[in-house]
């Protein structure tokens, strides 16, 4: 069975050429064969030298296509229509795949009987990152036992049936290409329609947190990103849309006052005030996707 990964790359050729060099230490099941789907967004082609690189350097079967516009739905929607596995991984350009990672997601898709699986994503930093980013935990994702139904579903680590992301037009959204927020979006509406979504804890994934991210400002605008899209995400899947829209507009009024009041209480620690202050940031994001406003992250 064939086995496509789709890889998302603009402006990061060193981190692409170490993600395939760890594509190509892979342990990859018996009966399976891995292809790598490359998609570059970046006009000038800067990701070009790296597979030409990796395809000198590694056994990969690796295929690379250009997408110039810059919207992140359009060249993820290149990747799926290029892609010819039965399956489909996604993964991000910088970041690098434990050996086993191909192997576990297999087995927990098989044991679980799912549509689609989704694996531990792990932090690593730059050199120089300030100690309070690291001590504060601010870039940790969820880890869930193998096998229960997954909270998070985003493109970063996942494995999911070709035929059911090629059921659906695009698969991804182009309307979320500048905002980001595609991949919750197509997870969230594949999952109201009945397919199964697992976590599996083995399948690791390590990103990179390079240091322009590393300060309060990006965590701001990422917060703040992903609350407008969680709401306008939960809105247009509600049936009774009114009163999603009522429903999350009460709630964030009163999650932003308890987060302010509670970032206030612990303004003599710097690590809780500004997990507090983020959930206040992040209910603002919740406020203003209830009115539908967009945040553009990629613009």
């Amino acid at each position: 069975m064939l086995i496509s990964c789709c890889v998302n790359t603009f402006k990061r050729p060193e981190f692409l050429l170490n993600l395939l060099h760890s594509l190509e230490k892979q342990n990859i099941p018996v009966g399976y064969h891995l292809e790598v789907i490359v998609v570059d967004n970046d006009p000038q082609t800067t990701g070009k030298a790296s597979i030409e690189k990796a395809k000198l350097q590694t056994n990969l079967d690796l295929k690379y296509f250009t997408q110039p516009i810059k919207n992140i739905s359009m060249t993820r929607n290149k990747a799926v229509k290029e892609a010819s596995g039965e399956l489909i991984l996604f993964i991000d350009d910088d970041g690098v795949a434990d050996q086993n990672w191909v192997q576990h997601m297999v087995s927990s898709l098989i044991k679980y009987e799912a549509d689609g699986v989704f694996g531990t994503v792990l932090p690593y930093y730059h050199e120089e990152c300030p100690e309070w980013i690291k001590s504060g935990d601010f870039f940790d994702r969820l880890i869930q036992a193998s096998g229960e139904p997954t909270r998070f579903m985003r493109t970063g680590n996942c494995l999911i049936k070709a035929s059911l992301l090629k059921s659906v037009e695009g698969p991804f959204d182009p309307k979320f290409g500048l905002s980001g927020g595609e991949d919750s979006n197509l997870f969230g509406k594949l999952k109201s329609k009945g397919a199964k979504f697992v976590f599996c804890k083995e399948g690791i994934v390590y990103d990179y947190v390079p240091l322009e991210r590393a300060n309060l400002n990006w965590l701001m605008k990422r917060r703040f990103r992903n609350g407008t899209t969680f709401v306008k995400n939960s809105i247009h899947r509600s049936k009774y849309k009114l009163v999603a829209r009522l429903y999350y507009f009460t709630r964030s009024i009163l999650f932003i006052f308890f987060s302010t009041l509670t970032t206030l209480f612990f303004l003599g620690s710097k690590k809780k005030r500004i997990k507090w202050f983020l959930k206040v940031i992040a209910y603002s994001g919740h406020f203003a996707g209830v009115f539908d406003l967009t945040f553009n992250e990629y613009d």
